[in-house]
């Protein structure tokens, strides 16, 4: 008798475990249609811009150190002398820097895909401290024998320079000079450098400057100065803050962000990396960056693939519920049965992958999730043989979509949300077949089904 009973729940679980097939088709559909998406945003990024970072203010103190060398001459063994000539750059970096930017979002298009983009503006002031450079080429000439200073720069380096949108204008001490091209940086040529008419020794020298540039998703920022003060501000409702630095203050809502930094030469130990910049090795300078970056808190892409992700729970609960109501209503039902209506729910997800990329994922899911339960309300009338019975096992598969919509949809809470739902699923199953006889369902199983042998006659 209990052999019927092994049987039937065998080809239960091997049909749930067959279905896994499909469920990992489907998701690497996802992982296909997230790889496009990928590539929507590297041509996005070709023709417009990229990530953008920035390393607002550093002063270039260019200078000469002259040595006598002395030569001697291979055949005459005649020593002579000459001046050899060595450049360096000491790079300095502001007492002071202040930083604004205002972040304008739009979108752009690719086939179907769209790609967040942005547009900023970027407010830089600051001041350099004579008495600093001053201090800085005292100790240069007591070090060499001869030091020739060079004229001096402003530089400032940005990551991807396609994106700066027009010409700026650095104000030094109250007068204008035109930017060039180029940061001068060692190995980090990328940005705007401009030369300085005069620096003077002894108190603070002023500057300002404002640039508008392009970007995609990311604004970083180096705080290359003693005292760093950084505000930053969208219109953006889903902000990841970056890097090694986290905002001292912020404050995020439906309406967009703002965000502050303060950040002192104690937490950035600026100076020894702008002393490991000197040397050719700038690496530590550049990664000590801190932004922002727009995401999307779950894309159609992620909530996809978490929707699939629970598509075996998802199948098992639904042949539970199906096995329930045979068990309870003493109404056989064929494997092939339990099949197509594991079908009709693994078509649930191609559905929604597929309407997500272009409508609202709400709306997709909606769509997806409707439609299924009505295939399932038309396909389980004649076999459960009560419309109620089809109508109450649509409803909870109803309430389990919902119910999934709100896992899927939490960024943090979701693992809590998905072991809370199976736990209520065992009670509830638990709790409705806590007065089944098995040894009964296994005898009843064996039993030959009368209503199929009237058919038959």
């Amino acid at each position: 008798m209990q052999k019927q009973l092994a049987i039937k729940l065998s080809a239960i679980a091997f049909i749930t475990l067959v279905l896994m097939l499909p469920l990992q088709m489907i998701s690497g559909k996802i992982d296909e249609r997230a790889f496009y998406l990928a590539q929507a945003k590297q041509a996005v990024s070709d023709s417009w811009t990229t990530e953008q970072l920035l390393l607002p203010a550093l002063l270039i103190l260019p200078y000469e150190v002259h040595r006598k060398v002395y030569v001697t001459d291979s055949v005459s063994k005649k020593v002579t002398s000459r001046i050899q000539k060595t450049s360096y750059n000491k790079l300095i970096v502001p007492d002071k820097l202040f930083l604004s930017a205002t972040i304008d979002n739009s979108i752009r298009q690719k086939g179907i895909y769209k790609v967040p983009v942005y547009t900023s503006e970027v407010n830089v002031s600051g001041a350099f401290s004579g008495n600093l450079i001053n201090e800085y080429k005292k100790q240069l000439v007591e070090q060499h024998d001869k030091v020739v200073f060079k004229a001096p720069y402003f530089s400032a380096f940005v990551s991807d320079p396609r994106g700066i949108i027009s010409i700026p204008s650095l104000t030094w001490q109250g007068q204008a000079v035109e930017f060039k091209p180029g940061s001068q940086l060692p190995k980090k040529n990328a940005g705007i450098h401009a030369y300085l008419p005069d620096i003077k020794e002894k108190g603070l020298n002023q500057f300002s400057y404002v640039l508008k540039m392009r970007g995609m998703e990311q604004l970083s920022l180096i705080p290359a100065a003693l005292e760093n003060t950084f505000h930053a501000a969208s219109s953006w409702p889903h902000p990841q803050f970056i890097g090694d630095f986290l905002p001292t203050e912020n404050e995020v809502s439906e309406q967009g962000y703002q965000a502050k930094w303060n950040i002192n030469s104690f937490a950035n130990n600026i100076q020894d990396k702008v002393l490991s910049c000197e040397k050719s090795s700038c690496d530590s300078l550049f990664h000590g960056a801190l932004g922002v970056k727009h995401i999307e808190t779950v894309d159609v892409y992620l909530q996809s693939e978490r929707t699939v992700k629970y598509g075996l729970l998802f199948i098992g609960l639904c042949f539970i519920t199906f096995f329930i109501f045979e068990t309870i209503m003493k109404l056989p039902i064929h494997p092939i049965q339990y099949s197509l209506v594991g079908l009709a729910n693994a078509i649930f997800y191609l559905l929604l992958i597929s309407l997500s990329e272009n409508i609202h994922f709400g709306l997709a899911y909606f769509i997806a999730s409707f439609c299924c339960v009505a295939l399932l309300v038309f396909y389980l009338k004649p076999i459960l043989r009560n419309d109620m019975y089809a109508y109450v096992f649509s409803a909870v598969l109803a309430s389990l979509y919902g119910i999934l919509y709100i896992i899927i949809n939490m960024e943090d809470l979701a693992l809590m949300m998905g072991s809370f739902l199976t736990f209520l699923v065992l009670a509830t199953v638990m709790f409705t077949t806590r007065n089944i006889d098995w040894y009964m369902v296994g005898h009843e199983l064996s039993k030959p089904n009368p209503s199929q042998h009237q058919d038959n006659v």
